[in-house]
């Protein structure tokens, strides 16, 4: 009975340690760790299983070792000719999309578009103002000053007035004579 009543409570680490998958660290100093969980530990299982398996070829028949070499060479041509395209498509500078005239006058005819209607509605605006503002003098037509009609012409009347020049026997410092053209 006795060896029942006094059980030691131990940390039992059962399996594998969890170790966290990615950790962040914070501009302020906190620091957030981030666990896989299950799922991902499996899919992460099996795209090890799915990569490239070493092949000693001089244990293969002539079939395998004759397909394996084809394919190898395929692959690696491939890569090779995706790897000069860019290299070559860059160099001639054929890298914008074949369809990009397109897009970008849509969003030409869509930014004038806009733009005409932000002026129609500032135009609108503006006239319903005017209209308020003409309403209000229509009912307190003593608030406006009379002005003449004009004719599409005007006049401005200007008119001179000449100082009498000082006698050149009493020259005033602060002036100055204006030069005499030759």
């Amino acid at each position: 009975r006795t060896e029942f009543e006094t059980v030691e409570i131990t940390e039992c680490t059962a399996g594998k340690v969890k170790v966290p998958r990615r950790i962040i660290h914070f501009a302020n100093g906190d620091i957030m760790e981030e666990f896989s969980t299950d799922d991902d530990e499996e899919e992460e299982q099996k795209a090890v299983k799915q990569e490239v398996v070493a092949v000693d070829t001089s244990k293969l028949t002539w079939g395998p070792y004759f397909w394996f070499h084809m394919w190898r060479v395929a692959t690696s041509t491939i890569s090779v000719c995706d790897f000069m395209g860019e290299k070559l498509a860059s160099l001639f500078g054929i890298t914008t999309p074949k369809y990009q005239y397109a897009i970008d006058e849509y969003y030409r005819i869509k930014k004038e578009k806009e733009e005409e209607e932000e002026e129609n509605r500032l135009a609108e605006e503006a006239e319903r103002t005017f209209a308020a503002q003409r309403r209000g003098e229509q009912e307190n037509p003593a608030a406006v000053k009379d002005q003449p009609e004009g004719s599409g012409a005007s006049f401005v009347n200007v008119s001179f007035e000449l100082e009498p020049e000082s006698s050149l026997r009493n020259p005033d410092p602060n002036r100055v004579p204006s030069p005499l053209p030759s």
